[in-house]
């Protein structure tokens, strides 16, 4: 059962605090201090430590309340970070993130670190150490990419994401005592990336907005439908959803048993604490508002770090470790073990009263059938059979479909199907009316995405006059090209392909098929030179053609490179390969890149003149106030025709703003164009093959090089 936090000390800012944006940080080395965005696009530092006033600079000092300073941005803030980024300085250093610009900020010595536009945006930050820096980085996510930055603001580091970067965390993911590069980003993936490199890919049902880096290589997650949840690599430990939405995720041990758990701020203004293994709420408290962010650090200056939490309001919350109940070092093990015995208790208990109730109707009514199918009674050798298909039937909607059978005269009176990322909501129900009930009921599923898929399946079986049913529980998994059908039609005869080999021989190619597909048969392979096989997908009909060779060769024929992409990836990990080599023949999408790459140079080209129109207009501005100012003196007949004019330039610098403005957005929408196609490019190689592909993608964008980029993507090198 849950218990009450008390925290252990309260205070107001009096500032409204955007909610996602609250860090913390050791500005002087020593002392933390509470930052966060205002709502007035201010970054907020709170130091009840200070000890001097500092009066010049960035950096405002309240006279008020003497604990409070503001930082003047004049952009909206979209990420905060803090950290050491300074060799041989213990002075943590304060990032902030805006849509156009990364300012490093030195706040103990009130001087700007670096001050750099990113074209891309910034959305998301972290500052640690990562890929082959010997020094901390400050890495940014933007509107496709992510970059990395070490002390003075040189570039160390980039990535094509593909979409819009939410949140950025440095882990220890695969045990190997260095820091991984976890991302997410709004096309519902968590990528984790060991370097350049991308080690593994997990897919949510909606957009991760949240991570947090756990213990023993476990990380947080939250969605934007309210769920949270907890992976241990690439093996999901749970998951629990609600109808508010999580703002911050935290790692601290409420419990005092040596191990942390994981804490969640609200919306709704809820702080609950949740066991890492199993996600069961163990602690809970509830701010006044919506929870704006949630960080840990000594501000009570006793040697131990509290929990602060902090609301949209401006209310400050702190919490420390609760006292255990045991001294024993393995109480928390114990609790646990004891806390699942008692709940597999109460479910054997609740089966066992099922059971009786079976019994007791048994002994009540006699054999007749009519009085059995009233109370729920089925025959004990009742089965459910599950047979799932693709369905190309040119007269419905192409679907997956999703075939149950009863096996005697029993019949289906509601089928109850969970399956994430294919219903709004994750659950789909199907219920005939009862005049409609038979011993068959079938089910459509239009999976969106090419990912395995669990499908978890509760029937009521009974009677059609039962007032009560047995529910049966079956689940099975989809696999992960699922959408697609054998077809007679050689239709993938295209332009488009990808070759690279594969020492394998072609039973273990088969393997590879009828595990990935969802076929009507298994494929075999008996004699020949080759195995040719093509397919027609179900979600647009286009067409997909796979060959074998026996000597080793692979050919993909597709115009997707998304699903090229996905296959090779799938082949490289079914096949355990380090490392894999690809020539690529995509005239599509090498289309658009040149088409994407000459509009990219012509907007930055538009930016510059732009750019000089407006350092033009104000120097005449600057001409016209002073003269407007002397003929205020000296002919004050002649001022309203310089203020005329000062107006007629104002309205031009207004429209002139807009014009950039719509000229940045169609910039950033270009360039996250590009790097979706870079992306997908990148991932139709594996290994070393694919992380030098990266760094030879920046090196040709920098350069404005679209025949090298083209090159790029057939073979992999410059």
């Amino acid at each position: 059962m849950d218990k009450i936090i008390r925290p252990v000390f309260t205070l107001e800012l009096n500032y409204k605090i955007v909610p996602g944006l609250t860090t913390i940080g050791k500005y002087d080395g020593t002392h933390p201090c509470l930052t966060a965005a205002t709502t007035a696009d201010k970054i907020l530092i709170h130091s009840p430590h200070r000890k001097s006033a500092i009066v010049t600079g960035r950096v405002v000092w309240s006279e008020s309340n003497r604990e409070i300073a503001t930082l003047n941005i004049n952009q909206s803030i979209t990420a905060l970070a803090a950290g050491p980024l300074i060799p041989q300085d213990d002075k943590d250093i304060l990032i902030v993130g805006t849509p156009t610009h990364i300012l490093a900020y030195h706040v103990h010595d009130n001087r700007d670190i670096f001050y750099k536009e990113c074209p891309d945006g910034v959305r998301a930050l972290t500052v640690g150490l990562f890929h082959d820096s010997k020094s901390p980085m400050v890495l940014s996510g933007g509107n496709s990419t992510v970059h990395g930055y070490d002390a003075v603001g040189n570039e160390l580091f980039w990535l094509a994401i593909g979409d819009a970067v939410t949140s950025l965390i440095l882990h220890d993911y695969n045990k190997d005592q260095t820091n991984e590069l976890i991302v997410s980003s709004e096309d519902y993936n968590i990528r984790v990336y060991k370097g350049d490199r991308l080690l593994a890919e997990q897919t949510e049902t909606e957009v991760v907005t949240g991570l947090a880096a756990l213990p023993d290589n476990r990380f947080a997650y939250s969605v934007s439908n309210g769920t949270v949840g907890v992976y241990e690599q690439d093996i999901r430990l749970w998951r629990v959803k609600s109808k508010n939405f999580a703002i911050s995720l935290f790692s601290y041990d409420l419990l005092g048993q040596g191990h942390s758990q994981l804490i969640t701020g609200w919306s709704n203004g809820k702080v609950d604490c949740r066991s890492i293994k199993t996600g069961e709420v163990l602690f809970k408290d509830t701010l006044g508002h919506g929870c704006a962010g949630i960080v840990e650090g000594d501000y009570r200056s006793i040697g131990k770090a509290d929990l602060i939490c902090t609301s949209s309001e401006g209310e400050v919350r702190g919490y420390t470790t609760t006292k255990s109940l045991s001294t024993t070092p393995s109480s928390g093990l114990e609790q646990d073990t004891v806390r699942d015995l008692l709940a597999q208790k109460q479910a054997l208990l609740l089966e066992l009263k099922h059971y009786e109730n079976n019994s007791k109707v048994n002994e009540e009514f006699d054999r007749r059938e009519d009085n059995l199918e009233s109370n729920g009674v089925i025959p004990a050798n009742t089965r459910l059979q599950i047979a799932i298909s693709a369905n190309d039937n040119p007269k419905t909607k192409n679907h997956v479909e999703i075939f149950i059978l009863t096996n005697n005269n029993t019949v289906i009176k509601a089928v109850i199907v969970f399956a994430e990322g294919i219903f709004k909501g994750e659950t789909h129900v199907v219920h005939p009316q009862q005049s409609k009930l038979s011993t068959e009921l079938s089910v459509q599923l239009y999976p969106p995405k090419d990912n395995p898929v669990d499908i978890h399946i509760k029937a009521l079986v009974g009677y059609s006059g039962s007032n009560q049913f047995h529910v049966f529980e079956i689940t099975r998994q989809l696999p992960r090209f699922s959408m697609y059908a054998l077809c007679e039609t050689k239709g993938a005869q295209c332009d488009s392909f990808v070759e690279l080999r594969i020492s394998e021989r072609l039973q273990r190619m088969c393997m590879w098929i009828n595990q990935n597909f969802l076929l009507a048969h298994d494929i075999e392979f008996e004699t020949g030179p080759e195995l040719k096989i093509c397919l027609k997908c179900l979600r647009d009909d286009s067409y997909l053609s796979l060959l074998f060779d026996i000597s080793g060769r692979v050919v993909i024929k597709t115009e997707n490179i998304s699903l090229a992409a996905d296959l090779v990836q799938s082949l490289a990990n079914f096949n355990n390969l380090e490392s894999l080599e690809t020539k690529v023949n995509l005239p599509k999408e090498e289309e658009k890149i040149r088409i994407y790459m000459e509009k990219l140079t012509q907007i930055q080209e538009a930016r510059m003149r732009l750019g000089t129109d407006v350092a033009d207009r104000l120097g005449q501005i600057r001409g016209l106030i002073v003269r407007a100012e002397d003929s205020r003196v000296n002919c004050l007949s002649e001022m309203p025709k310089y203020y005329n004019e000062l107006k007629a330039l104002n309205s031009e610098l207004t429209n002139g703003y807009n014009i950039r403005l719509a000229n940045f957005n169609e910039g950033q929408e270009t360039m996250k164009n590009i790097n979706f196609i870079l992306q997908k490019a990148t991932r139709l190689r594996a290994g070393a093959k694919s992380s030098k592909m990266i760094g030879y993608c920046r090196t040709a964008i920098k350069n404005n090089n679209i025949d090298g980029l083209i090159k790029i993507i057939r073979t992999g090198e410059l």
